[in-house]
């Protein structure tokens, strides 16, 4: 009864009547005020990602008409970030491809000078309040991700250091925002109670904005979808026999609402090119020790209904399969695979418990799943209850982390391996170059 009540909890919470509602209610109270369209944006010195959306801000500013209010923040909020090493070695490299993919300065280096770190957090603080603040900010960040310690300097300011208390305070304030509002990544931009990750999520918020303010191009153009954007066109006779021996690998958790995207995707992505889909499924972080703090399973639900409903994918019923349900999921993986239907059973299974309710800890539940994967129920019960799937599990989760990745999904095609579902489009650049689609 308890997780009933939490997964309709979780629905409504999730529902577009109430997204819709908390909206309206928001641009209601803010035309009653007289404000104008404001951009709460959180950035961080050494964060690639903010690199990214400082570029972008004025040509986002200009064409909205938007006022952006830009806040300075430093401190990570550790419980958020269960191997941190690793997310920013990966986050650079992520956002090294996009500049590359928009046409924007590429960060190169982040210093590990802690001293000029501060220093340069506070330069940016100390300018918030200025007019010319996207010119000033992009030029310290520039000279930072040069790693030019000696341009960082002519940029710091006397100011800076003469009210360094004022602007540490501040800093502390701005951090204490961000995590009030209910995030904990940088490179966010908050409108109306709703946030917006980097250049991933712009997208999302181009078409709000585009529905509530007449744009300066008559088009309302979305410029930011360009990760959204797969499965592109190719004349058929362009395949041969040679993608047939090419796979693509997703190493994904059942308990991971991301996974279950990044598998509807790549599933339909090595369809398109009619290459082979490995499947690599691992636990769910918090069977292996990790914690995923409330705040942050909140905003990835939130976050995998808007991109879930991009995709025409149902989600939003969830039957959580944390330990009994994941178990007896894997179990039955073996079988799945031998008949030939892992990856219809897999997409069954995680349909089933983020779309449908379906409660995968019982018997009747698990049943429909089985039966809808076209496997035969009476010998999938009577393997429940084997073990062997933890071998193939830690053998998946230990490969994983050879490749320098912790979480899920992950998608390794050749020598190109991304953590998100919505890096695959990197992953299709890569497998359309290997059949010289390009």
């Amino acid at each position: 009864m308890k997780n009933t009540i939490r997964s309709l909890v979780t629905e409504f919470l999730l529902s577009d009547s109430r997204q819709a509602r908390i909206r309206n209610q928001f641009e209601k109270k803010r035309q009653q005020a007289g404000y104008s369209h404001c951009l709460n944006v959180y950035i961080a010195i050494d964060d690639p990602a903010s690199y990214l959306l400082l570029q972008v801000l004025p040509e986002l500013k200009q064409r909205f008409g938007v006022e952006l209010d830009v806040k300075t923040v430093k401190k990570r909020q550790l419980d958020m970030f269960p191997e941190p090493q690793l997310w920013d070695k990966n986050v650079l490299e992520d956002c090294q491809k996009m500049a590359g993919l928009y046409g924007l300065k590429a960060p190169m280096l982040v210093t590990e000078n802690t001293q000029l770190l501060m220093q340069a957090s506070l330069q940016l603080v100390a300018w918030e309040s200025k007019p010319d603040f996207l010119k000033l900010a992009t030029s310290l960040f520039d000279a930072f991700w040069r790693e030019s310690k000696s341009d960082v300097q002519n940029l710091l300011s006397g100011d800076m250091q003469l009210n360094r208390k004022l602007y540490v305070s501040q800093l502390l304030k701005n951090e204490k925002l961000l995590k009030k509002g209910g995030h904990y990544l940088s490179a966010t931009i908050n409108y109306g109670d709703e946030w917006y990750w980097g250049l991933e999520r712009l997208q999302h918020l181009e078409n709000r904005l585009n529905s509530l303010i007449v744009s300066n191009h008559s088009d309302k153009l979305v410029k930011y979808d360009r990760l959204h954007k797969l499965y592109l066109p190719f004349s058929e006779s362009a395949i041969t026999s040679q993608s047939r021996r090419m796979n693509l690998e997703i190493f994904f958790s059942v308990r991971s609402p991301y996974s279950y995207l990044g598998l509807m995707k790549s599933a339909k992505l090595a369809k398109h090119y009619n290459i082979s889909l490995i499947l690599k499924p691992v636990l769910p972080m918090m069977m292996r020790g990790l914690k995923v703090p409330p705040r942050k399973g909140l905003y990835i639900a939130l976050d995998t209904k808007r991109e879930a409903k991009l995709l025409g994918l149902p989600f939003g019923k969830i039957a959580d399969p944390l330990g009994t349900g994941v178990e007896r999921c894997y179990s039955l993986f073996e079988y799945a695979r031998e008949e030939g239907k892992e990856i219809q059973y897999m997409q069954n299974f995680m349909r089933a418990v983020w779309g449908e309710r379906t409660k995968s800890e019982t018997d009747s539940g698990l049943r429909k799943i089985v039966e809808e994967s076209g496997l035969d129920w009476q010998k999938a019960k009577m393997l429940i209850n084997n073990q062997g799937w933890k071998n193939w599990a830690k053998s998946n989760l230990e490969e994983l982390y050879s490749l320098g990745l912790w979480g899920v999904p992950c998608f390794r095609f050749s020598n190109t391996v991304v953590f998100g579902q919505d890096k695959l489009s990197f992953v299709e650049a890569e497998i359309r170059m290997s059949l010289d689609l390009e």
